[in-house]
């Protein structure tokens, strides 16, 4: 099985090392770094990170760097599978959540990134990059930006609310669907490996940290970073 890791905002690539991407690339583990994939889809496919990404991940050892558009119509599916399917670790960056999983299951990205999770490949994301491989995603893209809960991939069986310290109405909402939650602050991963978790902390927010919110409980949040909990069902 896969590696997933969680990841709420945060400038992860400009820096000449940022503890969070380092992580995800350790989970290769011994392999050659052959290829990283970045999927810009949440951000509806803008450019604007492919430099920054591709020279971090070159920095660090990657022979092949390549940000996947698949809102492009000139993608064939033999281009999307493969890509996919030939990554090392696959990279979901931010944006609208509704818009990238309608895109990822038009194209049928989304059954060929469940192949690559269930073969090994270390799958990551931020803010709807980490919303997506959940059960269940909660972001602003309804109706004049309002929050709504969206069926996602389901790789974990849980709710993710990104941006914890600045979504209050997650702990509202939460309570109209019969999920556990997790929630990550900015600058905050929770990473999943061999069915336990650890938090990976960029340092650059002391305060902030992850949360589990059992819904036995009223979805009271357990800070996970200090308390380390059972969660149930993790690949």
């Amino acid at each position: 099985m896969g590696k997933l890791v969680l990841g709420s905002g945060g400038i992860f690539f400009e820096n000449e090392s940022d503890p969070i991407i380092d992580h995800v690339i350790s989970l290769i583990g011994d392999k050659p770094k052959n290829s990283f994939v970045y999927l810009p889809t949440g951000g509806h496919d803008t450019t604007e990170d492919e430099e920054i990404v591709r020279d971090y991940c070159t920095r660090h050892g990657f022979k092949n760097v390549r940000s996947l558009y698949l809102s492009d119509e000139s993608l064939t599916d033999d281009d999307i599978r493969d890509t996919i399917l030939g990554a090392d670790v696959i990279y979901a960056g931010g944006g609208n959540l509704m818009f990238l999983l309608d895109t990822w299951r038009k194209t049928k990205a989304d059954v060929y990134l469940r192949q690559a999770f269930e073969n090994g490949t270390v799958i990551a994301g931020q803010s709807s990059g980490a919303m997506c491989w959940c059960r269940t995603g909660y972001d602003n893209c309804g109706p004049d930006g309002s929050f709504i809960f969206l069926p996602a991939l389901d790789f974990i069986p849980y709710v993710l609310c990104p941006h914890f310290e600045d979504w209050p109405e997650f702990l509202t909402d939460v309570k109209k669907q019969p999920l556990d939650a997790l929630g990550v602050d900015n600058d905050i991963v929770i990473s999943i490996v061999d069915g336990d978790y650890t938090i990976v902390d960029s340092g650059r927010n002391p305060a902030h940290t992850a949360y589990f919110m059992p819904a036995e409980n009223d979805w009271k949040p357990v800070d996970i970073m200090r308390e380390h909990v059972k969660l149930h069902d993790l690949p």
